[in-house]
């Protein structure tokens, strides 16, 4: 339940601190007083996204606090889930920047907004005027025939199974449709495949082959300058290992006589061997180096046969056409094994569909059993809510396609006058009979739903007098099972309230700002007669008012 509610800075609320009680709470006050606004703040703890328009002072941040006592048996496996501290009395907090940046937090433990979402969603409701049109939902009629029947949870896991269904059927079918596609195109792939296999490519070869040509293409430079080294080394009269050897001779005639000359000597006769292992060498080189015509042209075509295929992919080298050869190789198996996995596809889908269709017809089985008595139950309401000729029916029917909550269709029947057939609720219900209807709905599943508030946004709009006493009383029942709290214009219904809070406006220094105080019996008294006759109080209206309350 609710216990304490901080407001700071937001719309016209400079401060507000409101402690609830449990049990049924009453809030009044004159129209623009900031009801609405109370809600408006209060929407967001429970996830709702805002701007900075809500900022009082725009050089403040906004702040709102609640405070819930939950019970670690129904909230133990979400605090888990999102790894957060567990307490008993716990606090949601929002806080809304200058610049308009949002920050939630549980427990101090900042959080996105969708965790405090899912959290809010099992702590609290708010039934604002415009939910009286989820009565004509067809969705929404049927979570309220799952909720009466207590069936949530075996609908929540169906739920899973069926968008799981949904995920493998789509899967099946966009395979389906690609295996078609794929297989005109199969002819193709295997085509462009066959233009880079016939080749027979290595890693690397392209590089290799153009360092061939590029050796190739500059023999006669190569053999110029090796004829012109073998000429200078030996062939000529005054070669330089001519030259050497007279060199080394003279040298050996005086090498004995000085270590300098000696090392000298030696010198000479290192170089002259390593210039004969030269001149060999290059020799043999010189003897070797031709060029092969025909192993020119065999690598200028291949060459020109990768370049042709890089160019018509858009590659750079023959390394990319083998990485494109085997995409090419990979998608022409994925499409060759295609029947297999459609067939293995098939096989799982129909297997969900079987077990779903077992689950959809318990389903079913629970539903019908329980629709008489819901049907019954809030035609008796009706009755008690001052609609004694009101009749209403489930019309159930069976779809013959599996659906989010099963295989079933249902509709909400209502007549309100005797004599008249029931037929669907939004095109014979008023405004105040859709309050009450909803009124009906929600008293029946208190009971079946871990909520522990719901806040009634002035349900009791369409209705006076009597309707609307026995409205208050339908919400004081409530009550004893959860916690109420209403916002109302009707007398009748605030009188009810174990707690009454009055919400109002006040103007200090040039600036209005909302305000609510905690009623006192002597001043929930005064507040009634008000309601019942105007500002003026009169001792009739006071007397009423203590009717009122006393009844």
């Amino acid at each position: 339940m609710l216990l304490h509610l901080s407001i700071t800075n937001y719309a016209i609320i400079e401060k507000l601190e409101i402690d609830f009680n449990n049990g049924f709470t009453v809030i009044t006050g004159e129209t623009g007083a900031g009801k609405s606004i109370l809600l408006g703040a209060l929407s967001l703890i429970l996830g709702q996204r805002v701007d900075t328009s809500v900022l009082n002072d725009k050089e403040k941040k906004c702040l709102v606090e609640g405070i819930f006592k939950i019970s670690k048996e129904n909230f133990t496996s979400f605090f888990n889930e999102n790894d957060l501290d567990f307490e008993e009395e716990t606090t949601i907090r929002r806080e809304i920047s200058t610049s308009g940046k949002s920050r939630a937090f549980i427990n101090d433990t900042p959080v996105n907004l969708n965790v405090i979402k899912d959290l809010a969603e099992q702590l609290i409701n708010i039934h604002s005027q415009h939910q009286n049109l989820l009565v004509k939902d067809g969705n929404y009629q049927m979570a309220i025939i799952d909720s009466f029947a207590n069936i949530q949870s075996n609908v929540e896991d169906y739920k899973k199974k069926y968008l799981h269904y949904v995920s493998k059927r789509n899967e099946l079918e966009k395979l389906k449709n690609n295996d078609w596609n794929s297989k005109t195109d199969l002819d193709f792939l295997k085509f462009q495949a066959s233009e880079i296999e016939v080749l027979k490519l290595q890693l690397g070869e392209q590089t290799t082959i153009e360092e061939q040509l590029k050796l190739l293409n500059s023999v006669e430079d190569i053999k110029m300058v090796l004829h012109q080294a073998t000429n200078l080394l030996v062939d000529k009269e005054e070669s330089i290992l001519v030259n050497l050897k007279q060199i080394i001779q003279s040298f050996s005639k005086i090498n004995d006589l000085l270590p300098e000359y000696k090392t000298l000597y030696e010198r000479l006769n290192s170089v002259s061997i390593e210039l004969n292992d030269i001149a060999r060498e290059v020799n043999l080189l010189n003897d070797n180096t031709n060029f092969d015509k025909e192993n020119a042209d065999y690598l200028n075509n291949r060459l020109s046969s990768i370049y042709s295929l890089e160019k018509k992919h858009r590659l750079s080298n023959s390394d990319e056409l083998l990485s494109f050869l085997n995409e090419l190789n990979y998608k022409i198996a994925q499409i060759n094994s295609a029947d297999d996995v459609i067939l293995d596809l098939e096989k799982e889908v129909v297997k969900l569909e079987s077990e779903l269709r077992i689950i959809a017809k318990q389903l079913t089985e629970t539903r019908k059993k329980i629709i008489p008595n819901l049907c019954q139950k809030i035609t008796t309401n009706l009755k008690e809510l001052g609609m004694p000729e009101a009749t209403f029916n489930i019309q159930h029917q069976l779809n013959t396609e599996l659906g989010m909550f099963g295989i079933d269709k249902i509709e909400f029947l209502f007549s309100a006058n005797k004599g008249f057939n029931t037929v669907e609720i939004y095109k014979v219900a008023s405004g105040g009979e859709l309050s009450r209807l909803m009124l009906t709905l929600k008293s029946l599943l208190v009971k079946s739903k871990n909520l522990s508030t719901i806040i009634f946004d002035e349900i009791d709009t369409g209705v006076s007098g009597d309707i609307a006493d026995k409205m208050g009383n339908m919400m004081k029942q409530m009550s004893e099972d959860i916690q109420i709290l209403t916002i109302t214009h009707l007398p009748q219904v605030a009188a009810k309230g174990q707690q009454h809070l009055k919400i109002y406006k006040t103007t200090n220094d040039n600036k209005t700002v909302t305000s609510l105080s905690i009623l006192s019996p002597l001043e929930k008294v005064e507040e009634i007669a008000k309601m019942l006759s105007g500002k003026e109080l009169t001792k009739a209206a006071l007397e009423n008012a203590r009717n009122l309350i006393s009844n």
